[in-house]
């Protein structure tokens, strides 16, 4: 491979983690050429970043007024029927254990720090023709074509990209929907967090906001489909049921928006010189509020591989093999972790059901375990 392409990357895809990572290999020296869609997502999803998903992101320069922004949740009560436990960022000595952002807001102040980058930026092909060698990788984009010594895929977990690589992917399918949306209580929620582990779903209450609620909840597809059918007044006399007891007010509930679960996981991060970020590399189920800090993880292990080493070609395979053996025990930990309880919450069989709460009120009383759960989450 030509000297010229030794220090140019590619980055496919313009989201959040596309553009975290573009902002890091400019950070670090590189010559970056920027792939996006100019479709617009009208969903504004609510993130809860980790302590050090925040804290590498101070690191690459976002302005603090954004960091100031973050509404901090403290306190996490996991419920099922009568059983309790409290996982709390006091027992571990932070200040919280995860900071809730809008999506939009995320993008707009990451975009403005593109803005201040010199980067090129090119429009995502119709038709994705890609050519990655042992020596380059070449992507075409109309009549005109890009090559560099790595393309990062960052576009999503039904990558483009990734379609063209020789990675074999394992699908899991939840047989869920989640419908997202907002709500307002008169009460006053401070920074706690719940979530209902229910027989057919997964309710998940994170607050934004002194008296609003960002919800996520993940839906079994018949109870799903119950729930989609319902009108307005069923669908609150339905949620009333079911924190009405922790939160009696409620109104202002926003428009909903939905979408299936699944999960995907590849054999490996990468094939000649592309590697996989994001839910590009991995797809996993909500219920942890792990799947933009997985990503961010990547970009964190990327950073580091890049920093430890000696290598001026990132893009030759004993790079990105360093990368994925980072990142893959990550991966599987938290995809395995996601599916089980998944699993173990979504049964009907009661002797399984009677495990689950004996389990949450046994774990309220171990703060060794519980402290340990909570320091992996919020690495």
């Amino acid at each position: 491979m030509e000297n010229k392409l030794l220090n140019k990357i590619i980055v496919y895809g313009g989201g959040v983690i596309g553009n975290l990572t573009t902002l890091c290999l400019k950070k670090n020296g590189f010559d970056v050429y920027q792939i996006k869609s100019n479709s617009n997502n009208n969903i504004d999803r609510t993130y809860a970043l980790s302590p050090g998903s925040v804290d590498w992101m101070r690191s690459i320069g976002l302005r603090e007024n954004f960091f100031n922004s973050l509404y901090p949740i403290e306190n996490i009560d996991i419920i099922r029927q009568n059983s309790r436990a409290r996982f709390s960022a006091d027992s571990v000595f932070q200040p919280a254990l995860a900071y809730m952002v809008s999506e939009k807001r995320l993008m707009k102040e990451i975009q403005e720090k593109l803005i201040s980058q010199d980067i090129k930026n090119f429009l995502e092909p119709k038709e994705v023709i890609l050519d990655n060698s042992s020596d380059q990788v070449l992507i075409k984009l109309g009549k005109e074509s890009l090559s560099a010594s790595l393309l990062i895929a960052c576009d999503g977990a039904n990558s483009k990209i990734k379609e063209h690589l020789n990675i074999r992917k394992k699908i899991k399918k939840f047989n869920q929907n989640a419908i997202v949306f907002n709500f307002k209580t008169s009460i006053d929620i401070g920074k706690n967090a719940k979530q209902y582990f229910l027989e057919e779903s997964i309710l998940a209450l994170l607050p934004v906001a002194p008296r609003t609620f960002s919800v996520v909840w993940s839906c079994n597809n018949d109870f799903y489909e119950i729930l989609n059918n319902m009108n307005e007044s069923k669908f609150m006399i339905k949620l009333k049921s079911i924190i009405g007891n922790d939160y009696p007010d409620i109104s202002n509930v926003s428009n909903k928006s939905n979408f299936p679960l699944t999960m995907v996981l590849n054999d490996k991060f990468f094939d000649k010189r592309v590697v996989l970020m994001g839910n590009s590399a991995h797809s996993i189920h909500p219920l942890a509020g792990q799947g933009l800090n997985l990503g961010i993880r990547d970009i964190i292990g990327f950073e580091k591989c890049l920093k430890s080493n000696r290598y001026k070609d990132i893009g030759l395979a004993g790079f990105l093999r360093r990368f994925e053996r980072s990142r893959r025990i990550d991966t599987f930990e938290f995809s395995t972790l996601t599916s089980s309880l998944q699993w173990a919450f979504s049964s009907q069989n009661r002797l399984i059901n009677k495990f689950l709460i004996k389990g949450i009120n046994l774990l309220d009383t171990k703060d060794n375990l519980k402290n340990f759960l909570i320091k992996k989450a919020i690495s």
